[in-house]
């Protein structure tokens, strides 16, 4: 394999903005599986990030970076998975579309950005026996 885009639509409805936004809140609290790879043909998967996923504030230093010099607020969704270190963030400028790739695979493409979060599977179902091992042993 020399690319991942997060797969074709291959017979997938597209979802629209609202519709992909509905799908990531309803994995909030979820351990998944991000992998970050580009449309443009870029090599592969260029990040992996595993852990449960939530829905961070953005903060000044991050909405600096965001904003990019634009002179108009653009509503800025930010994911981390994990800490606050590792994630993702959603601006309808930039979303193109979004489409479930699988029942445990949703796919968003951001400009030449694509998403994939697995939300089940064996990866995930070993980060769920792990986070579960850490809670018992951390009680």
């Amino acid at each position: 394999m020399t690319r991942f885009d997060g797969g074709a639509l291959q017979g997938a409805s597209e979802l629209g903005y609202e519709q992909t936004l509905e799908a990531l809140l309803s994995f909030i609290g979820r351990p998944v599986l991000v992998l970050f790879s580009g449309t443009d043909g870029t090599p592969f998967i260029s990040g992996v990030v595993s852990g449960r996923l939530d829905r961070g504030e953005l903060d000044a230093r991050l909405q600096d970076v965001l904003l990019r010099g634009d002179d108009t607020a653009v509503e800025t969704l930010f994911f981390h998975v994990g800490s606050r270190q590792s994630g993702f963030v959603i601006r309808p400028d930039e979303f193109e579309r979004g489409f479930w790739q699988r029942d445990d695979q949703l796919v968003v493409h951001l400009g030449r950005c694509a998403i994939s979060v697995l939300v089940r599977g064996e990866l995930t179902g070993a980060l769920e026996r792990n986070e579960t091992t850490t809670t018992e042993l951390g009680e």
